[in-house]
């Protein structure tokens, strides 16, 4: 389906396999694949925020989100594709679960052990559940994963936490409670002082609490956090 070019800044060891993270692949706009030390094999990315907008302004964020040279005040919103997007998600698994991904020159240093598909994660560059379309593009991806037999590879959700109580995003989590699906929450701090701190977000951290209580009790959940010195500060005991 795409013509496969050569990546630049190709990694000549795995270590470096580790430590890079790019969020496009090829000529791709949504999927990305991302050797994980945390997952001990493929992490398959699935960027929903192209725009690079989100409702976070994390201090630590790695994403660029500096308006384009139009002139405007904020990165335009983008329509994902989810004809596109299941293409390549589809092409994707195939090449990892085929064994074709690993003799590609980007991957070719992988060590054997490694050389497995361990989730399809949505983390990109910005809040997942922020697509109006969040609930089909979870569909899509547990129907993906189904036609290529990988019961067994889970599905994750990078989320913030601030949009959990949206209809739509509770039907997806719904969803992934059948198919092996997890929820990975964020919450960086304790006081609403160090989340506007930290997280800078006109969403309130009480909202952040309660929805993360919210989707607790149906399920199990991971709550991913950042320690980290500010200013020579480290994060404050409350």
């Amino acid at each position: 389906m795409h013509q496969m070019t050569n990546q630049d800044h190709q990694p000549t060891n795995a270590t470096q396999l580790y430590a890079n993270h790019p969020r496009q692949w090829r000529d791709f706009d949504y999927v990305y694949p991302v050797l994980s030390r945390r997952a001990g094999g493929l992490s398959v990315g699935i960027n929903l925020n192209v725009d690079k907008v989100c409702n976070f302004d994390c201090i630590y964020c790695q994403v660029d989100r500096t308006p384009e040279t139009s002139g405007s005040s904020a990165p335009a919103q983008k329509q994902v594709d989810l004809v596109q997007l299941r293409a390549e998600l589809d092409w994707m698994l195939a090449e990892a679960k085929s064994g074709r991904l690993w003799e590609d020159d980007y991957f070719a240093r992988t060590p054997t052990p490694l050389r497995r598909i361990n989730d399809i994660a949505f983390s990109g560059d910005g809040e997942p559940t922020s697509y109006k379309h969040f609930d089909d593009a979870v569909r899509l991806t547990v129907e993906c994963k189904a036609s290529h037999d990988l019961h067994e590879v889970k599905i994750v959700v990078l989320t913030n936490a601030t949009l959990l109580q949206r209809k739509n995003v509770q039907e997806a989590m719904a969803l992934l409670d059948q198919h092996n699906g997890e929820i990975w929450a964020k919450l960086d701090a304790g006081t609403q002082a160090y989340y506007d701190q930290v997280d800078r977000s006109p969403v309130s951290l009480s909202r952040v609490l309660e929805n993360i209580q919210a989707a607790g009790q149906p399920r199990d959940l991971v709550i991913q956090s950042l320690f980290m010195c500010v200013h020579d500060e480290p994060t404050p005991m409350e």
